[in-house]
């Protein structure tokens, strides 16, 4: 890898702050030698980023042991970009800007503290923000406290009545709120930026070498944004049609059980695609240890597009659910096909069917 200089960890976690585009300038990436060897595990996963917006709506993290993977994860946020940029679609330059905004606000509010929360909106935004003592707080969980002018320029793009100025906390000229709150106006700002970026770029020409891997991702993404609106759904939730994958997530969240995120992720598209509403995701996961309505709600809503860009997330594919070990096994069904949803359609016009010939 070609770095000379050493990137921090916040650079591939956030890739929207301006640090991580003065790194990028500084090492000179230039697109014409993205097929250069020393830049195929940045390419290789900035192609999985594009893959995993399309597959399950967010950017995945894992840990980065060392520099060298730190790196390969800084420099795959633009030569993804690059790759959107030239596809030149509307739906996947929202779906990415959503899903790599996802990500950060998972990151912010799973992985960090308090404290680090408002490090970046302070450090990389240069909103006026602070951590509210204990002690001082009006409230128990206001963690966090945020100057009313910040506050109002980013709470605009929220319509919900709970943003509005009147039904919040307000003294000194600051608004108090939640950490997750603060994460959630952080990572719009980042959506926000990101969808410019993407919007007003000029196209630029990539190698060659990536010509066949643009044009799958184009493929897939004609999958995606067809065939989950031209295929019907049942009008009425048949639970025995679940494929084993949801059968398995939801009786383990029914029983109180942990979820991974993707498999949360999994659970709540394939149940608000269909049918089940926001409002009965949000009891649904009552039941489980670390429950917080406030976060279940957004993310709920965030999944079924209510929030953020309008955009209604579907469940991961196969592939993807055994990558991420969600997958119990396949049944006799799930070997002819390739999607949950394409295994509950299947089954419950089979279960159709059935019911039909007995009544006839």
């Amino acid at each position: 890898m070609v770095g000379m200089l050493v990137s921090k960890p916040e650079y591939a976690k956030y890739p929207f702050i301006k640090e991580v585009s003065e790194y990028i300038n500084f090492v000179d990436i230039r697109l014409e030698e993205l097929d250069r060897p020393e830049f195929a595990k940045a390419v290789s996963r900035a192609l999985q980023r594009i893959q995993e917006t399309l597959d399950i709506g967010i950017v995945t993290w894992k840990n980065l042991a060392n520099e060298a993977e730190r790196e390969i994860e800084v420099l795959s946020f633009p030569i993804a970009a690059a790759i959107v940029i030239n596809i030149g679609d509307d739906f996947l330059r929202r779906r990415f800007a959503d899903a790599e905004s996802k990500r950060s606000y998972s990151l912010l509010v799973e992985t960090e503290n308090d404290a680090k929360v408002v490090e970046n909106a302070v450090k990389y935004l240069q909103w006026r923000a602070r951590v509210v003592p204990l002690g001082r707080r009006p409230w128990p969980s206001a963690e966090v406290a945020l100057h009313f002018v910040d506050y109002l320029r980013n709470a605009v793009r929220f319509h919900e009545d709970e943003w509005k100025l009147v039904n919040r906390t307000l003294n000194g000229g600051e608004v108090f709120l939640r950490k997750n709150e603060l994460a959630r106006l952080i990572t719009e700002e980042a959506r926000a930026r990101m969808g410019k970026m993407l919007e007003h770029s000029p196209r630029a020409d990539l190698p060659p070498s990536l010509a066949e891997k643009v044009e799958e991702i184009k493929r897939v993404l004609i999958q995606r944004k067809e065939k989950f609106g031209t295929e019907e759904l049942p009008k009425t939730i048949v639970v025995t049609a679940f494929p084993p994958c949801v059968r398995k997530l939801n009786d383990a969240l029914t029983n109180g059980q942990h979820l991974s995120h993707m498999g949360r992720f999994t659970l709540t598209s394939f149940l608000l695609r269909i049918g089940r509403s926001a409002e009965e995701l949000v009891k649904l996961y009552t039941s489980v240890s670390d429950f917080s309505e406030s976060l279940t709600r957004y993310q709920v809503e965030h999944i079924a597009g209510q929030k953020g860009s309008g955009t209604q997330y579907t469940p991961p594919n196969c592939r993807s659910l055994q990558t991420h070990n969600l997958c119990p096994g396949s049944d006799d069904l799930c070997k002819t096909l390739r999607h949950p949803l394409s295994y509950y359609r299947r089954k419950a016009n089979i279960a159709q069917d059935v019911r039909t010939v007995q009544d006839g």
